[in-house]
């Protein structure tokens, strides 16, 4: 769908729902992670790039002071919540979490009616839950008429997913959803939150393709790595492994496992993130895929978050011709970017889709 697609869907479906037609409308796209994996909650460097897939938000301010009525097409259900409920582990979550922290130290004398449509598949590692979040703090700064700005709206989405939800996941998400621009990557430090955008090449594309095997970061796996990499920072002496660089390699490699691999994950990363951003200034395809490639090879190896199927997914794109492939998202399933060049795109696809049956080709950026 496009996004005036979605957008038409969530509206409708709040007519069909509430029975009268919202009072705002907005809109936030999904994101796709050229390189910088796991970098963000470790204060380093990223290179994201928002989708033409997203989630809208219809809203209105109505009903019992506090309560909030979400219909959601992509759930097929409804979910009848307070503002004061706790998380429930469950989709309505990230909504309810982010009209709290939005409402938060202000007087709720309103119910909220919300409808929700998308063309992110859940669990694909394109950030559908930063895109509801934003999605539903933006039709909320529209409906009260709040002046956020992007920034101010991302690092509140963070809050909502680490506070509330439950995640302690960086920054990255919710800025390249709030702040990134169309067919621009964003190259960003998570730490200061200086950005730049980095045009994408013309020649070539990034193709998005899911494994068909969704992941839940709020298991075991994401919290783990988030703990292995605070104590390896504990080991090392420094705040956030993004302190350490190349020239330090020795001292990580005197770590104990998994503590080595981890730190040697973050540290060669944030140099892969570095060398891709030159190689895009330079149109340097070769330079950009080799950095895709050992990104992968360090996401498998090093940092353990891939999977069986995303790995036969990145073989079988490198066979059907494409010069890079990499998982991207938080892992543990998910999907997978592929550089292929726009001349072989078509002959490239009809390949992954033989090959591959339980995959499936989302987009092209």
């Amino acid at each position: 769908m496009t996004q005036d697609a979605v957008r038409a869907t969530a509206h409708a479906q709040f007519a069909k729902t509430y029975g009268e037609a919202p009072e705002t409308l907005a809109f936030a796209p999904g994101r796709v992670n050229l390189l910088g994996e796991h970098t963000d909650y470790n204060g380093g460097l990223v290179l994201p790039v928002p989708l033409n897939m997203g989630t809208a938000i219809a809203l209105s301010l109505a009903g019992e002071a506090g309560a909030i009525a979400i219909q959601s097409g992509h759930e097929d259900k409804r979910a009848e919540r307070q503002i004061t409920d706790a998380a429930a582990r469950t989709w309505s979550d990230y909504v309810v979490g982010a009209i709290a922290l939005f409402m938060e130290g202000k007087t709720v004398d309103s119910g909220f009616q919300i409808s929700i449509a998308t063309d992110l598949p859940v669990g694909s590692g394109l950030s559908s839950s930063a895109a509801l979040i934003v999605a539903t703090l933006r039709a909320l700064c529209e409906r009260t008429g709040r002046d956020m700005t992007p920034v101010e709206i991302a690092k509140l989405a963070r809050r909502v997913e680490n506070e509330f939800v439950g995640l302690p996941c960086g920054i990255m998400d919710q800025f390249a959803v709030s702040v990134g621009e169309p067919r621009h990557a964003l190259f960003l430090d998570t730490t200061t939150l200086q950005y730049e955008s980095v045009a994408l090449p013309d020649t070539h594309k990034f193709v998005v393709a899911h494994c068909g095997t969704g992941h839940k970061l709020t298991d075991d796996g994401y919290s783990t790595r988030v703990r292995e990499c605070q104590a390896a920072c504990a080991a090392l002496g420094v705040s956030t492994l993004s302190e350490v660089s190349i020239a330090d390699m020795p001292k990580v490699e005197a770590l104990e496992s998994p503590l080595a691999e981890r730190a040697r994950h973050i540290v060669t990363e944030n140099q892969r993130v570095r060398d891709t951003v030159a190689a895009l200034s330079a149109n340097d395809m070769d330079a950009l895929a080799a950095a895709m490639n050992a990104s992968h090879a360090s996401q498998r190896d090093d940092y353990a978050v891939s999977i069986e199927e995303i790995d036969d997914l990145v073989e079988n794109a490198l066979r059907a011709g494409a010069l890079g492939a990499r998982l991207t998202g938080g892992g543990f399933g998910g999907s997978i970017v592929a550089l292929v060049a726009e001349d072989h795109l078509d002959a490239w696809s009809k390949e992954i889709n033989q090959n591959c049956p339980a995959a499936r080709i989302l987009t092209v950026c």
